[in-house]
Parts: C-alpha cells; sequence; structure tokens
C-alpha cells in the first residue's frame, strides 16, 4: 500500500524542528508510519533501528547535507568542508579562524587546526610559530599529502586561528564545529587546560602546544590527548636555579656585607605558578625559599600579576621599593613591556638588578629593549631549549625554509621549531593510523608510533616521502625534530632533549639571541660547558 504520511518540516511547523507542536508532528507521523509499515508486512527489525523513537524530532530524519567536500563547493562564505559522519556543510573560515592553508579540491583531504595568539601583545611572536606550522602544511601537499589505504592520498588543510581574540570561540570551531583531528596549540599553558578541560577532550581532538610548560598540563584527564613539544618548567627549573646560585656567588663577592635579594615576577596562571612552584627548592642566602620569604629576613619577595592589566605599574613601584639584586620573569611580552621596560626607567642610581627568565620571554619586546643598551643587555640571561647535535642540521634546514617562504620575518623566535615539528608529528601520525579512522585517538596511538624505534628520519621537506613510506607500511620510525626526538612519556611531556641558558648578544641593527654555552642533558641532568657572556 502506498505510504503517504508527511513529516513536519521546520518550514511547516510553527517554531521549528524543536517546538512543541513539531515534536508533536512527529511523533503522530512516526507512529502513523510505523502501523502502515507492520500493515504492509515490510517493517523488519534493521528498519525499525534506523528509525529512532517515536519521540525523535524530525530533525533526526533529515537528509545529509552533504557527503564529500565538493558538495559544499561555491558556498557563500567561502571554503566549506563537509563534516562527517554529520554530513553537514561548515565554512572553514570565521573573524576569529580567518587564515586557511592548503584547499578542498580533494575528497580525502584532512582539516586540522592552529591555535595561537597572533593578535594583541603576543602577535609579534605567534605569527611565526603559525607559518611554522603553515610552512609544513605546504612541505607535505607537496608531495601529495597522507598516506591513506592502498594508493590514496590525503592532503591537509590547516584552518588558522587567533587564540587572543576569542579562544572559546575559536576552540567552538575548531572541535565542536569543523571536528579537526587535530591542533598545534594553544601557546599559552592556561589555555592549553582551559582547551582541553572545556572542548578538546571531550570533543575527542588532540593538542600538540609548541610553547606550553606547565608541569600541570601531563596531569590533565585528557584520554592521551592533550600533549607538549617542549620540556616542562619542572625540567628547566634544576637549571634556573643553578644561574640564581652562579648570578648569587658572584654578587656576594662583590657585597658580603648584606643578603642577596631576590624577586619573583610571575603570570598568575599555569605558565606564571608552574616555573614559580619549580623553584621551591631553591636555596639562598643559605636558607630555603620559605625561610627567605619570612618577615624577619624578607629578601625574597613573590609578585604575581594579571595578564590582561593595562599596566603593572603598583607592581613596579613595590619592586623599586624592595630594590631586589635579581629577578626571576616568567610570563609573555607583557612582563617585558610592563614590567622590566618601567622598572629599568624609573631605577635610581646602582647597582641595578640581573634577570633571569624563562623561554616565552625570548621575544623581539626583548631585544628592542636591549638593542644600544648593553648594561641592561649584560646582565638578562634565560633558560630556553637548544637542539641536541642529531638536531642542529634539522633546525638549520627549517630555517633555511622558512626564510625562503618569509624572508621579511625572524627565524629565531621561540616556539618556531616546535610548531613545525608539531604539524609534522600530527601527519605522520594520520600515516601511521591510516587504518583507522580519522580522529583524535588515531593522531595519540600514531604519535606513540613516532618513537619506537627504527631508521631515523628528519623532519624536513625533503625527508616526508621516506617518514611516510616507512610508516604507511606499519614500521616504526624515530622521527627527529628541530630540537630532539618527537618521543613522548606516557603523560603526554617530552623525553629527553637539551636545555640552556641563553644570553643577548649585541647586534646590527638589533640586537639577537645567542647561546652562552652552558647547556644541560635533560635525561642525565648533567651540565655541559660554561655560561660565557654574549659579546
Amino acid at each position: 500500500m502506498p505510504l503517504l504520511t508527511t513529516v513536519p518540516t521546520q518550514a511547516s511547523a510553527p517554531g521549528g524542528f524543536h517546538s512543541p507542536l513539531a515534536r508533536a508532528g512527529a511523533r503522530v507521523a512516526l507512529l502513523t508510519l510505523l502501523g502502515a509499515l507492520a500493515a504492509c508486512d515490510v517493517f523488519d527489525e534493521s528498519l525499525e533501528s534506523r528509525l529512532v523513537s517515536a519521540d525523535a524530532s524530525a530533525a533526526t530524519l533529515a537528509p545529509l547535507e552533504c557527503r564529500t567536500h565538493a558538495d559544499c563547493a561555491d558556498r557563500p562564505n567561502g571554503p566549506t568542508a563537509c563534516v562527517k559522519p554529520e554530513g553537514r556543510c561548515v565554512p572553514l573560515k570565521n573573524d576569529v579562524c580567518p587564515t586557511i592553508t592548503g584547499d578542498l579540491s580533494s575528497n580525502e583531504t584532512i582539516v586540522l587546526g592552529s591555535l595561537l595568539s597572533v593578535s594583541g601583545a603576543q602577535g609579534m611572536t605567534n605569527l611565526p610559530r603559525q607559518q611554522s606550522a603553515m610552512l609544513a602544511i605546504e612541505a607535505i601537499n607537496n608531495v601529495g599529502g597522507v598516506p591513506g589505504m592502498g594508493t590514496t592520498k590525503r592532503p591537509l588543510v590547516l584552518v588558522s586561528c587567533d587564540e587572543a581574540a576569542d579562544l572559546n570561540r575559536a576552540s567552538a570551531h575548531l572541535i565542536n564545529e569543523l571536528k579537526v583531528p587535530a591542533i598545534v596549540g594553544p601557546n599559552v599553558s592556561q589555555d592549553v587546560i582551559t582547551v582541553s578541560n572545556k572542548f578538546s577532550v571531550a570533543g575527542n581532538t588532540v593538542l600538540l602546544s609548541p610553547t606550553a610548560v606547565a608541569s600541570s598540563i601531563a596531569d590533565l584527564t585528557d584520554n592521551d590527548l592533550t600533549w607538549i613539544m617542549v620540556p616542562s618548567d619542572e625540567q628547566r627549573a634544576p637549571l634556573m636555579i643553578e644561574q640564581i646560585g652562579e648570578i648569587e656567588s658572584e654578587l656576594r663577592a662583590q657585597r658580603p656585607d648584606r643578603p642577596i635579594k631576590l624577586s619573583i615576577v610571575h603570570r598568575s596562571d599555569a605558565l606564571g605558578m608552574g616555573t614559580r612552584v619549580a623553584l621551591n627548592s631553591l636555596v639562598l642566602n643559605e636558607m630555603t625559599l620559605a625561610e627567605n620569604l619570612s618577615p624577619n629576613r624578607a629578601s625574597v619577595s613573590i609578585e604575581p600579576y594579571g595578564a590582561d592589566a593595562t599596566n603593572q605599574d603598583a607592581l613596579v613601584s613595590r619592586a623599586l621599593a624592595f630594590a631586589p639584586d635579581i629577578v626571576v620573569m616568567a610570563g609573555l611580552a607583557e612582563a617585558i613591556t610592563q614590567v622590566m621596560v618601567p622598572l629599568e626607567a624609573k631605577w635610581a642610581g646602582l647597582p641595578r638588578p640581573y634577570y633571569v627568565l624563562i623561554d616565552s620571554l625570548k621575544v623581539p619586546e626583548l631585544l628592542a629593549a636591549t638593542t644600544g643598551n648593553d648594561d641592561l643587555r649584560k646582565r638578562v640571561r634565560g633558560t630556553g631549549i637548544v637542539p641536541t647535535s642529531r638536531s642542529a642540521p634539522v633546525l638549520d634546514a627549517f630555517r633555511v625554509d622558512y626564510q625562503t617562504r618569509w624572508p621579511t620575518s625572524p627565524s629565531t623566535i621561540s616556539g618556531m621549531g616546535p610548531a613545525y615539528d608539531a604539524t609534522y608529528a600530527i601527519a605522520y601520525a594520520l600515516a601511521a593510523t591510516r587504518d583507522m579512522p580519522v580522529s583524535g585517538a588515531s593522531v595519540s596511538a600514531g604519535l606513540k608510533k613516532l618513537s619506537l624505534g627504527g631508521s631515523e628520519v628528519d623532519v624536513s621537506s625533503t625527508k616526508i616521502l621516506a617518514a611516510f613510506q616507512q610508516l604507511a607500511a606499519g614500521k616504526s620510525i624515530e622521527a627527529i625534530g628541530t630540537y630532539g626526538s618527537l618521543e613522548w612519556d606516557a603523560r603526554g611531556a617530552p623525553l629527553g632533549g637539551r636545555v640552556e641558558v641563553w644570553c643577548i648578544a649585541s647586534g646590527t641593527p638589533t640586537a639577537a639571541f645567542a647561546s652562552s654555552a652552558l647547556t644541560m642533558d635533560l635525561k642525565t641532568m648533567k651540565l655541559d660547558g660554561a655560561y660565557v657572556q654574549c659579546d
């Protein structure tokens, strides 16, 4: 018998699919449909499983909007992807995610994301990191993309979003709307924690942060979806403590009559708190940190600050009154522009303080502050990552490729190499799990296959096919990135590598970051070399 049952549509049901009237209409229509099918003796269990329940809305029965990216072509909002399994057409761009690398011309294309603060105070630092990820995407697409089953090639599209513009909207677009399997970023430790807890774990998306260092990230309940590319604050702390001790010894020889005063200035977020807590074992003036903080001694000052403040004038005033000999700073570019620069400008008399910084302060704003100011330049040093001897040529090759692609952009900003490595790591992970559906879980499983031994393969534009061939054949590789092997522990924190003490060299027309020649191996915790002030 003919089935003439009509299901109310959004246009015909006042209030749309989810209005009470529409739901009631859908319920009646489904009951009528089920009865008619039973009368025709054509109803079976497989059909029943596809017809949800009588309480389902009519929207559940709506046909798929798309099956391929081609079905979403020529949309008014620009490049539009077919998001599966829902079969929805979703624009790649919006106002907080304006940059697209790659295209959707292949229906096998996989959409990835980057989430970095490319505007505001951090923009000068993060734009080169974003471009480093884009460079990797271009190189991978130049060989056809990531291998799939058989001879299938899967090109990549990178949707680059601005963490600083609107973290929640950018995260929701990448994870909830586009359902990307992996994201390069965020760059701020606190944002990594926020996105993990609010979006990526629930959305089954891997986060690979090129710059986050908070050790608390490794303790997230994250289903192995949150990973960091660089050593944590806990791993760096012994070298920072060693340097504070070295400066203390130099100052004590000059000022034996009074205690050395230390100020710890840090962002009041995961980045800053992680560094501050990692210094708890510090010994100063032959006393513990807690003893130095006691009111009767007060030789240590701890100054947290909010990153959203327009200035830190009150903090600077307290620092001037405290008059520290050493200032430890854990923050981003605002620590230079809002604390160091005004502190130096208002400091009266001598001696001025030494500064011990973390790698996230290896920024253009610091070079601007020290260019033409040799006195300040020689009082600044910091801890950060340095390539292993095996990775040094990989880093050099990356910088040549980057400068060729973006000749006017700096290539020595911290986090650029790790952003490049993170993008390759995602592509390699997809190749290693080509027989699995693309998801955060498959990327996570693939990342674990990059350090199981096998032949060494550099992360570079000339070695992509060699890596893909071995991974697609089910073989393991040891991927060598710009700073070390792409190797993580069970919590998603990097294993091995080297950290260094960096300093600032005078230069023309600007100062430049350079190595002091003092490094520490993270596996053995052994120091190599000695601190030599940059010329």
